[in-house]
């Protein structure tokens, strides 16, 4: 049986992980689920844990950085940069600057598994699909993970964990399949998707008392709203009793909005101009 259980948020802006530990004793009501802070490239050849991984991938130039500077403790070889570094070291170089990739995972205008991005890359700029990108910020998660958690005990790598994966509750089915071939690439199996709102309404659950969850009765009606990065989703969940306990049933979900913080970066920025 697996040890933890696994939540990753795969963002269109920033991707976070947390776990739960099932072989500690549970202590009174709630779970006790910690956030796993990740490794990652904060600036050329220095590596510090962060709470968030900024969803950005940059793709160097032969000479554009030092020797070493993209290393990882688990992969002195990497040539490519997750991350910190990667959105702000791209902001200067945006032709090779992968951002908002999930974004592209729902855009059914295009071939999602072509090389795409960087959109405005340079012809001598290599592209990759937003599959490969989704992959890419799994993957990292998994190996920081695995490098901190998993270096001597090889049962509680993140591959061999049950991992919940949030995917926006807008998303169809053909974006969810994407995003599951992502995480399969990154090496993850023991999978389950489970919507952004749901798991925000699950977590509400999870952190507060007993007493305070009973302020829900059946019948009432709760609108889960999740303005995130690239995406803003809407859930209307009913309160049911189910066996003589409360349970939640998902009777809505609004139409799919590319509408989120980058839109609003974007307006202010136009606005200023």
């Amino acid at each position: 049986m697996a040890r933890y259980l696994i939540g990753i948020d795969l963002g269109t802006t920033n991707s976070a992980l947390a776990y739960l530990d099932l072989q500690r004793p549970r202590r009174g009501e709630r779970l006790d689920i910690k956030s796993f802070p990740l490794l990652q490239l904060t600036a050329a050849g220095e590596v510090k844990e962060r709470p968030l991984l900024p969803s950005f991938l940059y793709l160097p130039g032969q000479h554009d950085l030092p020797p070493g500077a993209t290393a990882l403790p688990w992969d002195a070889q990497r040539d490519y940069v997750v991350g910190e570094f990667a959105r702000s070291h791209g902001g200067k170089v945006p032709g090779r600057l992968v951002s908002s990739a999930k974004s592209w995972l729902c855009h059914s205008g295009v071939d999602r598994s072509a090389g795409l991005l960087p959109w405005t890359a340079p012809p001598d700029v290599p592209r990759i699909s937003p599959i490969e990108a989704s992959a890419r910020y799994l993957r990292h998660m998994v190996e920081s993970w695995n490098y901190v958690m998993a270096k001597d005990r090889p049962d509680d790598r993140l591959e061999k964990q049950t991992v919940v994966l949030t995917v926006p509750a807008s998303f169809d089915d053909m974006a969810r399949n994407l995003t599951v071939e992502a995480a399969r690439k990154a090496g993850l199996e023991d999978l389950i998707l489970l919507e952004e709102p749901q798991a925000a309404f699950y977590c509400w659950q999870a952190t507060h008392s007993a007493k305070e969850a009973t302020a829900l009765k059946p019948g009432m009606r709760c609108l889960v709203i999740d303005v995130g990065g690239g995406t803003s989703d809407f859930s209307l969940i009913e309160v049911v009793e189910q066996q003589g306990e409360l349970g939640f049933v998902r009777q809505a979900v609004g139409d799919h909005l590319l509408l989120g913080g980058d839109n609003m970066d974007l307006a202010l920025a136009k606005f200023v101009e």
